[in-house]
């Protein structure tokens, strides 16, 4: 164990252990408890940093696992051993962010159940809410009050109107209040919340205390404070509208937000909780008795539910400061970045807003602010109802209504569920027209084809739901949403490009981000699960499946039609069709054929390419996306690594054949999992020196999609419906290494011979280019090539190839001629080439060379 400079011996560890719990007042049952677990993760574990940090994990989960039912009812439990947190941390002087950190480590060590981290993960994410709606109180209190100048800070004296410093108090001990009573839970809905607390503070002051008002506030009564003001507007007076104003609010959900409000404070005046009325909660006779009440209440709340106390918010303000007046370290940002990662996939961190800021407030207000500017679409558009059958239109209408169902009994508040569902129903119609609009100017096809079979349907109703869920950053993450529907991974993920495509900047960055993170989750395991629809594609494939040379964008070594761009059609998508390929050996035999002998074999070529088998569409745009994510992060960890891109390249041919032909490594985990096993054997076999499984653990885990379960938790084998878990290192030496070892000697030192005919296989580019069609001619592309097959398409006899700024004219004269015999446009070369001025203007419609350099342009920039 490493210890911090003052520890001493095992005895001076344990006084100042009991030295704790003293201070703590806490019971000998759950110290000795907290202690022996302690000493057995100590000898199992190097704990390092601070001891009194791992003194505070261990007695929180102690104590935590402490469950002591309540005379009030068989359901009512206090959870915690009433341990208060913020005394706990305070007499382990530990940050709110140490102490949620070293918990999640405490939580693998010790082993502890999937929902005691649940209870971590939703402590410092309230937290992390809070601390942010905070930041807007404060701003948003200062521009409504002003102390009066008589008021000092700090002052003792007990003034008979309530302070300025006090009033601070009571507002936000109410907005805790009734956030609890409503579980509020989601960012906007709790900024919302607290704007209707401000309002009724804030008519209450008007009444009360009108020393206490901002003049220069934009919602302040017409007249005050002239002769001439009318004091009956005083009754029921609201603030709401100018508070949405000021902070770019939605107006119609804190409208959806007013019964809600009143309901809470009808419970709070019945249950005496608070006194008086809604009108006169800081008269005199009222105000210091109901501030007692709330801090109480709160109080009684997160004991009982062994909860953060976040009233310390208030202390940060009191003192300006890191710390507050009781010792806890304040993070006021706490982890941003841990809601909203990025990946090696999206690349891109949190965005800020214009003055540079990461403001979460703010940029879920936005999100839903975006959102509601379609909330007045209702049903479907007229071109879709032109477009689809009245049997399609009654199924939308019946899929809407069941999925409504749905989710209003699996939501945690009920009212949340009915207003959220009506903004992604106004969202799903949206995007339907926008994306069946894109399916008509692709080609001519029945729309009604895509409603025969579900998924599409579904799937983007419950896409919709999704994004909503995320603009109003609801802690209702994803797959819930896949579990609220029963919707699988495979499925959802085609819709999110279709979307992203559509969706005419009615999203903002940050949530297509969040929607690149959710492809990027499916791609990496959700879609590999047992049940999922791709191992039925997989039944159906050819084995081997296909590589990342098959998929990628732009192959012409096949006569299959284009895959044109990740942008396809939502009908090529969510189809089953299937289409013809080249399989390994026909291409091997295109590419290796000698030059005088391809007349000879060309014909027979062609008809062993009629009965070749036929792959699946959906498959072929799945592993295209898998193989890009896969590269993206395999080698980011090479090189973190310091291997050589012969290394690199010779990792990625490993790691595509364990998915081509030992697909079924797959099955239930990790594309991580894979790709670190496919590392280490070939550091192994190819006696790579220096490098060791835990260099591999070192560098993966500053991948930002990195979390412990992924190499403490993978699957070792499966019997009679059980699942066996173990760590990576079990997995490697008891399966991944027995499958592909045989494979993986070919690039041992010792087994590699000169006239090897092992071919390594094409990696994906940095930057992914797709092929532009410059003719009607379906079959007429030009593409950016990657450079390790440069050298292989030109030497191939079935393909006419130019390159630009390296190949000879002649060889673009032979593709114009191809051309021209076709009745297409011909491109001359250069721009002092022969062809006379009227014979350019007839074949190319007048347009000189320009055609011919705006391609060059362009190639050029690509290369770039």
């Amino acid at each position: 164990m490493t210890q911090s400079r003052e520890d001493g011996s095992s005895d001076s560890i344990r006084s100042r252990y009991e030295e704790l719990c003293r201070e703590l007042n806490m019971d000998r049952e759950t110290e000795e408890l907290s202690w022996n677990k302690f000493m057995d993760i100590s000898q199992r574990f190097s704990l390092e940093g601070e001891t009194l940090h791992w003194f505070c994990c261990a007695l929180y989960a102690a104590c935590r696992g402490s469950y002591t039912p309540t005379v009030g009812g068989t359901n009512d439990v206090v959870l915690g051993n009433c341990i208060s947190v913020v005394k706990l941390l305070r007499s382990c002087n530990m940050s709110i962010h140490e102490f949620t950190s070293k918990m999640r480590k405490w939580h693998e060590m010790a082993k502890l159940p999937e929902s005691f981290l649940n209870q971590i993960n939703k402590m410092e994410r309230c937290y992390s809410i809070t601390s942010n709606v905070f930041i807007r109180y404060a701003d948003i209190f200062e521009q409504l009050f002003v102390p009066p100048p008589n008021e000092k800070k700090n002052c003792k004296f007990r003034s008979a109107k309530c302070p300025y410093g006090k009033l601070f108090e009571i507002c936000w001990c109410l907005y805790l209040c009734a956030k609890n009573q409503n579980k509020v839970t989601d960012i906007v809905m709790s900024f919302h919340l607290l704007i209707w607390c401000i309002d009724l503070v804030y008519r209450n002051v008007l009444n009360e205390n009108p020393d206490l008002i901002n003049p220069k506030f934009v919602g302040v009564p017409p007249k005050w404070g002239k002769p001439d003001f009318d004091i009956r507007i005083l009754k029921d007076y609201c603030i709401i509208e100018p508070l949405c104003n000021m902070t770019n609010a939605s107006p119609l959900d804190a409208k959806n937000m007013k019964d809600t409000f009143k309901g809470i404070i009808k419970t709070f005046l019945n249950a005496n909780t608070l006194y008086g009325t809604e009108d006169t909660l800081i008269a005199n006779a009222n105000f210091e008795r109901n501030l007692r009440s709330l801090k109480g209440a709160y109080e009684l709340y997160v004991l009982n539910m062994a909860e953060l106390d976040e009233r310390i918010l208030l202390d940060y303000r009191k003192i300006n400061s890191s710390h507050d007046s009781s010792g806890i370290k304040i993070d006021l940002h706490p982890d941003i970045k841990s809601l909203m990662p990025n990946t090696p996939y999206t690349r891109k961190e949190s965005l800020p807003c214009k003055d540079g800021v990461f403001d979460p407030v703010a940029n879920a207000t936005n999100n839903v602010k975006k959102l509601r500017e379609i909330s007045h679409i209702t049903e479907p558009s007229e071109f879709i109802r032109k477009s689809t059958s009245e049997e399609v239109l009654k199924k939308i209408h019946d899929k809407i209504n069941y999925m409504s169902t749905i989710l209003n009994n699996k939501f945690p508040n009920k009212e949340e569920s009915v207003n959220k569902f009506q903004l992604a129903k106004s969202l799903y119609y949206y995007l339907l027209d926008k994306i069946l609009h894109f399916e008509v100017r692709q080609k001519p096809i029945d729309l009604n084809i895509l409603f025969q079979k579900d998924s599409f349907n579904t799937t983007l109703i419950a896409c919709s739901v999704e994004i909503v869920l995320d603009a109003y950053a609801s802690p209702l993450k994803f797959p819930w949403i896949l579990e609220c529907f029963g919707i699988n991974a495979f499925e959802f993920y085609k819709l999110i490009e279709i979307i992203v495509r559509s969706h005419d900047n009615i999203l903002n960055r940050e949530l297509i981000k969040h929607l690149n993170l959710i492809e990027e989750t499916c791609l990496e395991s959700l879609a590999w699960k047992k049940n999922s629809p791709l191992w039925e594609l997989i039944k159906k494939e050819p084995i081997p499946l296909p590589t990342w040379s098959e998929v990628k964008v732009g192959r012409i070594d096949s006569t299959e039609p284009q895959l044109q761009s990740p942008m396809n059609s939502a009908f090529d998508t969510f189809s089953t069709s299937s289409t013809p390929i080249v399989n390994e050996s026909v291409r091997r035999d295109l590419f290796n054929t000698p030059r005088d002998t391809a007349s000879v074999n060309r014909t027979n070529d062609l008809s062993r390419q009629l009965n070749v088998p036929k792959r699946s569409t959906p498959l072929k745009l799945f592993l295209r996306k898998f193989y890009k994510l896969a590269w993206l992060r395999i080698k980011e960890l090479c090189k973190d690594l310091d291997l050589d891109e012969d290394m690199i390249q010779k990792i990625w041919t490993l790691f595509e054949y364990s998915i081509t032909q030992k697909t079924e490594l797959m099955q239930d985990r990790h594309l991580d999992q894979i790709f670190m096993c496919a590392i280490y054997l070939y550091i192994k076999v190819g006696e790579v020196s220096g490098k060791l499984f835990r260099d591999i653990m070192k560098f993966y885990r500053k991948q930002p999609q990195a979390t412990s379960s992924i190499y403490r938790g993978v699957l070792i084998k499966t019997e009679n419906g059980e699942q066996t878990f173990g760590d990576i290192i079990k997995f490697y030496n008891e399966i991944y290494m027995q499958k592909m070892t045989p494979y993986a000697w070919n690039f041992s030192k010792r087994q590699e011979r000169p006239d090897s005919d092992l071919l390594l296989s094409p990696h994906p580019t940095e930057k992914q280019t797709f092929p532009r069609q410059l003719s009607s001619n379906h079959y007429f592309y030009v593409h950016s090539m990657d450079k390790n097959d440069i050298d292989k398409y030109t030497a191939s006899p079935n393909q006419l190839t130019f390159e630009f700024c390296r190949s000879p004219g002649k060889d673009l004269e032979k593709i114009n001629a191809i051309i021209s015999s076709k009745g297409k446009r011909n491109f001359p070369f250069g721009l002092n080439d022969s062809t006379n001025d009227a014979d350019r203007k007839r074949a190319r419609g007048g347009s000189g060379n320009q055609v011919l350099l705006k391609m060059i342009k362009d190639r050029q920039q690509e290369h770039k």
